[in-house]
């Protein structure tokens, strides 16, 4: 009886271990609509992201082509509740359908894809963030800005599927740290590829800072806009699905 109490706490403890949390699995969202929780960074983006199914999961398609005024090069962002104390590991599931003509996201041709963006920031400096994002500083702004960029942690980690950019590779871009997830385009496109990672860790290490933030923001972005002066018949297209955060 003791063996057996002792088997069903460990079964009980692993259980406990891999809980997941659904942070959007876009089930409650309308398909051929933009997802539901989630606000375009400009309003054009809406034709950007568009919610699709596959077999009974929900998923958002993502496709970005044309100059900027038709959502080009805008994200797609939701607020985020998440204690990444308790939750450090954000898994999804991605499969690229076109990739921007002659991108490199290490260069100023920044076009993606596929990315995933995850905000820091403290609680009662998100308005401040929220202005940043969108352009929107003053100076004095700007001055608040920079002192939360040193002091407390403020920025944000970016994963990319890149068709030239090595997986594994990791660069700053100001306050934005980036790593390539997967790289080139796929054997098959319609096969789901789930990503599993450790955001307090990643965190902690790349943007060193005093105290882990919980993320304020999730993100995601397919872009093809600083690619079209060059090619302007520049796609970016990708699928995004069954974001969660767990313990493990």
């Amino acid at each position: 009886v003791v063996l057996a109490g002792a088997i069903v706490m460990s079964f009980a403890g692993l259980s406990q271990a891999q809980e997941c949390t659904a942070l959007d699995d876009f089930s409650s969202s309308t398909p051929n609509s933009f997802p539901a929780g989630w606000k375009p960074r400009e309003e054009a983006g809406k034709n950007v992201y568009v919610i699709a199914k596959d077999g009974d999961m929900f998923f958002v398609r993502a496709r970005a082509t044309g100059p900027k005024s038709s959502g080009n090069g805008s994200e797609a962002d939701r607020p985020v509740k998440w204690n990444i104390e308790d939750y450090p590991i954000l898994r999804w599931k991605w499969r690229p359908r076109a990739f921007p003509r002659g991108a490199n996201e290490q260069t100023g041709k920044d076009d993606s894809a596929l990315g995933v963006y995850i905000g820091f920031c403290p609680p009662e400096d998100v308005a401040l963030c929220e202005r940043s994002v969108k352009g929107q500083l003053g100076l004095t702004d700007r001055l608040s800005l920079s002192r939360l960029y040193f002091s407390k942690g403020v920025g944000s980690l970016k994963y990319i599927w890149s068709e030239q950019l090595p997986k594994g590779l990791e660069f700053d871009s100001g306050q934005k740290k980036v790593k390539v997830l997967e790289h080139g385009v796929p054997a098959n496109p319609d096969q789901w590829v789930e990503e599993r990672v450790n955001v307090a860790a990643d965190y902690r290490r790349r943007l060193v800072a005093q105290k882990l933030l919980n993320p304020v923001g999730l993100s995601i972005l397919t872009d093809s806009d600083d690619t079209q002066g060059d090619n302007p018949s520049s796609v970016a297209a990708g699928d995004y699905a069954d974001f969660k955060i767990c313990r493990e």
